[in-house]
């Protein structure tokens, strides 16, 4: 993300009040409430963890149901809410990066807001800067709570100097900071989830007074990079020695162009057990925002009536396979792999389920929970039968794709095709709006050089993007979840069933 991240104390200063609960009310139609975490690994999720940072959220777990093997096309924020919102891959929506210029914001099919405003129902989005996608894109909200495009010139300019955004963020984070100066308010990297939760409760509470169904999206940059987090949280499983460069939040992050070194730079660069142990006093923070909203919604009555979902857009690579970042990677299965977590009150979930799911099941899945006609255009499958309990998971096949890399990582093998660095890539091309984009000319070498991948049953198979010729590595995830010893050789037919998915 661009911008300065500031001392994690600062989204203390703003504390609204509780809002008031609504009154109860009896709908034939279901609420739906979409929790969003950014940057939130699966893995944390899961009972097998050392640390149990997700005791609200393992819970639930157990009376939803809790799919963990989900694969988002794209692990870069854009392109996976555009999957998780209209139920189509890349190929068709069009969302392929973060940088999509003003013609890419118009979406060429119908996302989950505008069917159920069909339907019924009213929509709402809040976020802060890492959601800011949520209104960027025609996705159809009725209402959004969030700041402008972080991916626009003319938006950093009125930030100013990284230095002077510094000194001015100590007096800009309150209530009069964010309307006055919401460039300032919203600087990517602050931690903002105790505003978001407060909003969010205030936004159920008023919409729970309404006769009409509503979805709510909260989307939160709590487990984002550099992994800043309020007190005590950056010291829950912190070492009490540490007083390195690392101690509130990851270090060298502060500017575009320290975002690209760090990039390249090795394991050893890092002080990478402190930042594990922020990231998971991240997910802690963000574990302890959903049970207060949960409290809430008991609090107003609307527990019994609406379906909650928690998700991710994308996971994490912390040098599992030699890079940190989103998406650098399609060995591993930290940064395409999400969860997705449906808890309906309605019925008894079904608990942890590990079968493969694909990012584009979720609309359908949704759709034919609230009763509401499947589109024509939805690429996924519906698994209400799943959650319901009628029919176990089918055998589904995903593939995913590498993201845009800002830089060559570490992990990149010598042969591998490449293109110029993010600074490079991006040009503006309207200067009357300032959005950033990948310049047409690199497009196709960008989408050449995609490391991919397909996940069925037990196996997995990656596409390397090599020069002269692609290649081949195949992974047992039952015998190897960790994804580290290819076993290709032994498997040639595996090799060519999967690879027929590919080509």
């Amino acid at each position: 993300a661009l911008g300065i991240w500031l001392v994690p104390w600062l989204a203390t200063l703003e504390l609204p009040a509780i809002p008031r609960s609504g009154r109860k009310t009896s709908r034939k139609a279901p609420n739906l409430l979409l929790i969003g975490c950014d940057t939130l690994r699966v893995d944390r999720l899961l009972p097998d963890y050392p640390r149990n940072v997700a005791p609200f959220l393992r819970t639930l777990a157990q009376r939803g149901t809790f799919f963990t093997r989900c694969y988002t096309p794209i692990a870069r924020t854009a392109p996976s809410l555009a999957t998780l919102l209209t139920g189509t891959g890349p190929h068709t929506h069009g969302v392929r990066f973060n940088f999509m210029g003003d013609d890419g914001t118009t979406l060429p099919v119908t996302a989950l807001p505008q069917i159920l405003a069909r339907h019924g129902y009213h929509t709402e989005a809040i976020s802060d800067w890492s959601g800011s996608d949520l209104g960027k894109f025609s996705f159809g909200f009725h209402r959004t709570w969030m700041p402008e495009d972080q991916w626009n010139f003319r938006y950093l300019l009125r930030q100013g100097p990284k230095e002077l955004r510094l000194f001015l963020g100590l007096f800009c984070h309150n209530r009069l900071g964010r309307r006055l100066l919401p460039e300032l308010y919203y600087l990517a990297g602050i931690p903002l989830t105790s505003y978001l939760g407060r909003l969010a409760r205030k936004r159920l509470s008023a919409l729970g007074r309404r006769q009409q169904p509503f979805c709510l999206t909260l989307f939160t940059g709590t487990c984002h990079p550099p992994f800043g987090s309020e007190y005590p949280y950056y010291r829950f499983y912190a070492d009490p020695r540490y007083r390195g460069p690392s101690l509130f939040a990851m270090a060298h992050l502060t500017d575009p162009m320290e975002i690209l070194r760090s990039q390249r730079e090795p394991r050893e660069a890092f002080d990478l057990d402190q930042i594990i142990d922020l990231y998971d006093g991240c997910v802690r923070r963000f574990d302890d925002e959903v049970r207060t909203i949960f409290h809430h919604l008991k609090r107003c009555g609307l527990d019994r009536n609406t379906i909650v979902v928690i998700f991710s857009d994308h996971g994490m690579e912390l040098f599992e396979h030699g890079t940190w970042g989103q998406g650098n990677s399609a060995i591993g299965e930290q940064s395409n792999r999400i969860p997705i977590l449906i808890f309906d009150p309605r019925q008894p979930g079904q608990g942890q389920l590990d079968g493969v799911i694909r990012a584009t099941d979720l609309v359908p899945t949704l759709l034919d929970l609230l009763q509401i006609p499947l589109p024509s255009h939805l690429e996924g499958v519906s698994l209400k039968e799943v959650v319901t309990g009628q029919r176990p998971l089918p055998d589904l096949t995903a593939t995913f794709r590498t993201g845009l890399w800002l830089t060559r990582h570490p992990g990149m093998p010598a042969s591998h095709l490449a293109y110029p660095d993010l600074v490079e890539l991006l040009h503006i091309p309207d200067r009357r709006t300032g959005t950033l984009a990948i310049r047409p000319q690199y497009r196709d070498r960008i989408e050449q050089a995609r490391d991919v991948a397909v996940c069925r049953g037990r196996w997995k198979l990656v596409r390397l993007a090599l020069n002269p010729t692609p290649r081949y590595l195949l992974f047992d995830l039952e015998s190897d979840p960790g994804c580290h010893e290819d076993v290709s050789g032994l498997y040639p037919d595996i090799v060519a069933e999967l690879k027929a998915c590919l080509d």
